[in-house]
Parts: C-alpha cells; structure tokens; sequence
C-alpha cells in the first residue's frame, strides 16, 4: 500500500506540470452548440459560424434571436463602414468626376441598407420577425443596386473595392436572413 501511494506521489508531482502546459496549450474552443445547431440551417455554415464568433457576444448568445441579431448588427455595420468610404471616394479629387457621381451614388444606397438594418434591428427587438427579414432584404438589395447604378451613373467600371465590400454585406446579409428564417 505505501508503495502504491509512493507511485501516486510521485507521478502528480513529476507529471502535474505537464499536464497545466498540455492544458493550457489546447485548441481554441469549438463553437458553441446554439451556434452549430443555427448555422447548419443556414446556406454557409463555415462563413455564418466564422461570422458569429467574431463576435465575442455570440458566445453569451441563448437563443437564436439573439444571434439573428449579432448578425444583423455585424450587417449594419459594413454598411456604416462602407458607406463612409464610398463618401470619402466621392470627395476624393483624384478620383474622375464620373467615378465620384458613382461613389455618391453607392454612399447613399449604403446609407439605405443601414437604416433599413437599423430597421431590422427594432423589428427583432419587438419580434416582428417578418419584418426585420423584409428589412434585411432591403438592405441587401440595396449593396446591390450600388454596382448596377455605380457603372449606370459613371459610366466606368465598378471598383473592385466597392465590389468585395458589396459582397461582404450580402453574405451578411443572407446569413442574418437565414438565421431569421429559423424565428417564429
């Protein structure tokens, strides 16, 4: 008995430290079930899940409304952000004076899409959640009549910036409209 205890003694001490490093250096944490279980019903699960743990909120999430509104925040804030720069192009004098008609033109329509997520936002809030979806299809209609009307009113080619910024806003837009789907 006193060399099993012996042997005890000895391996907690000789391997404690160890096993502290092995923990400490483990992967980063899985997703969340809510989050698992919400984006597989989503059409990407890999960019709705990268999406939402940006989000350090979305780990405190309890239940899909709340995560519907990570997401439609996250949506409203490229929209912010995009059309600040789209105004800051327009004001840009290096830029073509047809190119700067299509940034004012984008700055709007982004200018739009964030009132309408805004929009979104308080519908969710009331669980309105037909509404909160036609604002967030509203918003992504908006991202893209930005590029219909950019090359419509400037005659010149669409940005490539603009462009993967109009995607980016559609993607977070389908994701927020999916995760919506899944209320009520």
């Amino acid at each position: 008995m006193a060399s099993f205890l012996y042997l005890l003694f000895f391996f907690f001490f000789f391997f404690s430290p160890f096993l502290s490093c092995s923990l400490a250096s483990s992967p980063p944490p899985s997703p969340s079930s809510l989050i698992q279980s919400t984006c597989s019903l989503t059409s990407n699960y890999d960019f709705c899940v990268a999406t939402l743990q940006s989000d350090p909120h979305s780990l405190k999430a309890n239940d899909v409304r709340s995560l519907s509104t990570i997401a439609v925040t996250m949506a409203s804030a490229t929209a912010k952000s995009t059309s600040s720069y789209a105004s800051a192009q327009a004001k840009n004098a290096t830029e073509a004076a047809a190119a700067r008609s299509g940034f004012r033109t984008c700055a709007e329509k982004y200018r739009y899409a964030g009132e309408a997520l805004r929009s979104a936002l308080d519908s969710l809030a009331g669980d309105n959640y037909d509404y909160a979806y036609v604002h967030v299809s509203a918003a992504q209609e908006y991202a893209s009549a930005c590029g219909r009307l950019y090359q419509r009113s400037s005659g010149v080619a669409y940005p490539a910036a603009m462009a993967e910024r109009e995607e980016e806003l559609k993607r977070l837009c389908g994701t927020a409209l999916d995760i919506i789907s899944q209320l009520g």
